[in-house]
């Protein structure tokens, strides 16, 4: 496949993944032009959180589909020194960075990402939150170089990050029995 051909399907992603490596994974990211049609068999919702959805993880990589519905949103978060795009393949999510700042978080940006748009998070760039802002459902596409399993979130109640361990709400195209 040419290196500059747009990425139009989950099953030609797949194919490329597979011998991806290092700046691939950037260059292969901004190829992403997958209708969310593609994505409706790992799709799962929730009304009480956004889902996380697996799609495939290997040892360099995980590829999750998150699901949302209208309003949530994720806490404020760190990547656990992994890399990370997000191409939203369906609706409207606001993205916020933040810095911590003589112990304070501070807002560095606040961006709306519309469907085709892809964004770039790691802890070099802070932390970040993404939230629902579609009249509806949302789904995004997220590429974690490599697999996260834990990770720091802000807890506002406690004012400080804490340790979460994360999970998937699916995976295999089957709920996940947590």
């Amino acid at each position: 496949m040419d290196s500059s051909e747009n990425i139009t399907s989950l099953s030609k992603l797949l194919e490329v993944l597979e011998t991806s490596e290092g700046q691939d994974y950037y260059t292969l990211a901004k190829r992403l032009a997958i209708p969310h049609q593609e994505l409706l068999p790992y799709a799962f919702w929730s009304e009480d959180t956004y889902t996380r959805n697996c799609v495939l993880r290997t040892e360099d990589y995980e590829l999750l589909l998150l699901c949302w519905e209208e309003g949530q949103e994720t806490a404020i978060h760190c990547h656990n020194g992994e890399e990370c795009w997000v191409y939203l393949a369906k609706g409207k999510l606001r993205e916020k960075r933040y810095i911590e700042k003589n112990g304070e978080l501070e807002l560095t940006a606040d961006v709306k990402m519309t469907e085709d748009r892809l964004s770039y998070m790691s802890d070099d760039l802070g932390y970040h939150s993404l939230h629902n802002l579609n009249e509806g459902r949302s789904m995004s596409l997220h590429l974690y170089v490599g697999p996260i399993d834990e990770c720091s979130i802000y807890k506002e109640e406690k004012d400080k990050f804490v340790f979460k361990e994360l999970e998937y709400h699916s995976e295999n195209k089957k709920i996940c029995s947590n």
